[in-house]
């Protein structure tokens, strides 16, 4: 098979090693200076712990209460997302390598069966206090997960994370 690249032409030929390993470097240092950026404020896993505490707690008000609270929390998520890519102009809605996304899941994995108990708590007898419960790991969990992740997912988009820490995480 015939090479179609012409050999004449700068703009098409193949760059040199040293030549992609500067480019490679380039994308590197761009990493870095990006993870940099990467700084969540310190009012963000406040306020989200906040919200999704308000969205548990809602489903065991009257239902006026109810029925008013549980919209305006849930309208307050994606609210917060728009504030802060507004705010520091970037949003990254994934993991960025295996130490973050362990954190993620491990985040996912508490809250889901916070709001799992909501629903059982809202659709059975069980007395509407025992909602406190899973509001209050609701509230807890991104307080003390985030800014985990955080640090993890700055460390791997940056290149520097180093292996697994003591907690494996």
């Amino acid at each position: 098979m015939e090479n179609d690249m012409s050999v004449g032409d700068p703009a098409t030929q193949r760059p040199s090693a040293a030549q992609a390993r500067e480019a490679l470097a380039s994308l590197r240092a761009d990493d870095a200076t990006l993870a940099e950026r990467l700084v969540t404020p310190r009012w963000y896993y406040p306020l989200l712990g906040a919200i999704v505490a308000v969205i548990i707690v809602s489903q065991a008000l009257p239902s006026p209460a109810s029925l008013i609270l549980l919209p305006v929390a849930i309208l307050a998520l994606p609210a917060l997302v728009v504030v802060h890519r507004r705010r520091h102009g970037l949003w990254f809605s994934l993991p960025a390598g295996p130490r973050s996304r362990r954190v993620y899941r491990i985040m996912m994995m508490i809250l889901v069966p916070c709001f799992v108990a909501m629903v059982v708590v809202k659709v059975t007898p069980v007395p509407y206090g025992w909602v406190l419960l899973p509001a209050a790991v609701g509230l807890v969990t991104p307080l003390v997960l985030g800014p985990r992740y955080d640090e993890l997912f700055r460390q791997e988009l940056a290149g520097t994370s180093a292996g697994t820490d003591s907690a494996g995480a």
